[in-house]
């Protein structure tokens, strides 16, 4: 028995191959492509501007798959929504609304767990069950889309979720475009941020794709010795091998980096890790987002959410130091929609 296809995955071009091979034309598969990524369709007999008998050609080897939305939450404090997806092989991920001052932003997905276990995030604690495919990572923007109202929508999407992009790169990538396509949603490349623990040769690949969109690079600590107690891929990638591709990346393209950087009361927090910080970055162009760590059921009990006073004095020393420098309000940490508090795995039961 032949095992059908999801068209979900298949780029514009491929599409319109697949047209071209069945009715002899390329243009339909043109708009089969919109039917999935701009309308959200899946049916096959709702995609009324197809002939009769190409739908019925695409229904004999081919299927569009939809994730099912299994719950979403709302935070009472600040309107973020997180959804419980179930992806067609009972695979269950996380992806986040976050609503803004002035730009919405949806927090995406890569895989389903992850395996860095970085020592102050949920997700690593599910380790890593399997990627996702560029149909799954671009479906979880659909299905936010699809609970959104009263105009909500938004402008910005990040690969800051469950799992790490950059080794899932292919798929994310190709997810990714998927959504910048101006026959899907036509989202901008600079609207899209790919974020890595310091992946090093994802950053490479980046940073060479000839790709416009941005990079954030999830630091943490700059000593390696506290960074690979924080972040255990450290000890694959040292600081130094990150630095040399964080600086590549900005002599390439241009573009300034993120610097994300999570405070974590006794940790991480202190002057000495403020001046580490700031010597990391020299001649980097870069703005740093700091915020404070988020704690779960299942992170080590000794790490707690920095003082305001902790939070104040790490900001106050690298603001005239660094080029930019913002504190980022956590935003779903009661929906544990958090950074560093999604994982499905307490929801398989639902």
């Amino acid at each position: 028995m032949q095992t059908k296809t999801d068209l979900k995955n298949f780029s514009l071009s491929q599409l319109e191959s697949l047209s071209d091979e069945l009715v002899g034309r390329k243009y339909p598969g043109r708009q089969l492509f919109q039917w999935i990524h701009r309308h959200n369709i899946t049916e096959f007999s709702g995609m009324t501007s197809l002939s009769k008998e190409f739908r019925e050609l695409l229904s004999e080897n081919h299927y569009v798959s939809r994730a099912e939305i299994v719950n979403t939450m709302t935070s009472e404090n600040d309107r973020t929504r997180k959804l419980l997806l179930k992806l067609a092989d009972g695979a269950m991920i996380e992806t986040v609304w976050i609503p803004g001052s002035n730009r919405n932003t949806i927090c995406v997905s890569s895989q389903v767990g992850c395996p860095l276990a970085c020592r102050f995030c949920l997700t690593g604690t599910m380790k890593l069950k399997r990627d996702l495919t560029a149909g799954e990572i671009a479906e979880q923007v659909y299905s936010v889309k699809s609970v959104l109202s009263g105009g909500d929508d938004f402008q910005n999407i990040v690969f800051m979720g469950m799992g790490e992009p950059f080794l899932n790169y292919d798929n994310v990538v190709a997810g990714a475009e998927l959504l910048m396509s101006d026959h899907g949603l036509g989202v901008a490349q600079k609207r899209i941020t790919f974020s890595t623990v310091g992946i090093v040769p994802g950053i490479y690949r980046l940073a060479d794709s000839g790709l416009k969109t941005m990079l954030a690079v999830s630091l943490h600590a700059a000593n390696d010795d506290l960074r690979s107690e924080i972040v255990p891929i450290n000890k694959k990638y040292p600081l130094s091998e990150l630095r040399t591709a964080m600086k590549h990346y900005a002599d390439t393209t241009g573009r300034r980096l993120t610097i994300e950087y999570c405070l974590i009361d006794g940790i991480n927090d202190t002057l000495e890790s403020a001046k580490d910080l700031v010597k990391f970055i020299h001649d980097l162009p870069c703005k740093i987002n700091l915020l404070a760590y988020n704690p779960a059921p299942g992170l080590p009990p000794e790490f707690r959410r920095p003082s305001e006073k902790s939070i104040a004095r790490f900001t106050d020393y690298l603001y005239p130091r660094c080029p930019a420098v913002t504190f980022r309000k956590s935003r779903g940490a009661d929906i544990l929609a958090a950074c560093g508090q999604l994982a499905s795995n307490r929801n398989e039961s639902v």
